[in-house]
């Protein structure tokens, strides 16, 4: 096969998703325009927590890790909350999963297993560091006007910009970016097993299994889509397996992290639950790893 012939290949693996993908988008957009900012105002009232944070962070998207990562700065969702909604956050993933017949049926597993993670990993966090007062301490009515501002506008950040009006085209800008990355993605792989081999890149896979959710893990850490469309492609094509793909997932949150890292200037609270979500999200991945 030449290179040429690779190239080809990627860019019809990836025309293939365009129909697929701009749908997903699309009904994501729809859904996003119509919750407008009550997803993030559903948290700061104290009563759902934990369990509110994983179930809202498994929207796609990063635009919840985001807004969230504004309300723990300005005190109005605890620590175990952020942790929950970074977990449980794909980013990426589920879009790209909708896009490819073959690996519809791991939405639902992964989908619960994580945020069923999120809520684990949310109370546990809590509960190890029930002593440790994160930033100010204060609670919602406490604010002032400048954190009332930054809570309003975390309830209009959808990964770090603000939604455009127009659903259509919104869907059509976001498949268009995910799409580049899926691929760069291909003609990465396409070049990988042109120059390498797949029977070396499996035996290299297979020799390494149990360290793949490491590897995952660090890939997670990348502060954008990137990471997510990365480790689905690479699980789709059977070269990581469902501990890794889990792992890697649990620790990205798109830049999620970037946003806490900004507007959070406690930085070793955010290293801290940083920290804390690569360790436990590589941990559970290979347990995984090692028994499925």
């Amino acid at each position: 096969m030449e290179i040429l012939e690779v190239l080809l290949d990627a860019l019809i693996d990836t025309a293939k998703l365009i129909p697929f993908l701009f749908a997903a988008y699309l009904l994501l957009e729809y859904l996003e325009h119509r919750s407008s900012n009550k997803l993030a105002e559903f948290l700061t009232n104290g009563k759902f927590g934990v369990p509110g944070g994983a179930v809202l962070g498994c929207i796609p998207q990063c635009g919840m890790s985001v807004a969230v990562s504004h309300l723990f700065s300005a005190g109005a969702v605890g620590a175990g909350t952020l942790v929950a909604v970074f977990i449980s956050c794909s980013d990426e993933s589920i879009p790209v999963l909708l896009a490819d017949i073959t690996r519809i049926g791991s939405i639902i597993p992964l989908l619960l297993s994580k945020v069923a993670f999120a809520v684990a990993a949310g109370y546990l966090f809590d509960l190890i560091f029930r002593k440790h007062r994160f930033g100010a301490g204060h609670h919602i009515h406490e604010h002032d006007c400048d954190e009332c501002d930054k809570i309003e506008e975390a309830h209009h950040h959808h990964c770090g910009e603000k939604c455009d009006d127009n659903v259509f085209l919104s869907a059509l800008k976001r498949s268009g970016e995910v799409l580049l990355f899926i691929l760069a993605v291909n003609v990465v792989m396409g070049l990988a097993v042109y120059f390498i081999g797949e029977e070396a890149i499996s035996g290299f896979a297979e020799r390494n299994r149990m360290l793949q959710p490491l590897f995952a893990g660090l890939i997670g850490l990348i502060p954008n889509c990137a990471g997510s469309v990365v480790l689905t492609k690479l699980y789709i094509s059977g070269s990581i397996g469902f501990g890794a793909v889990f792992a890697g997932l649990s620790v990205g949150s798109g830049i999620g992290y970037l946003s806490l890292l900004k507007a959070n200037k406690h930085i070793k609270d955010n290293l801290l639950i940083i920290g804390y979500i690569f360790v436990i999200s590589v941990a559970v991945g290979t347990l995984i790893q090692l028994f499925l």
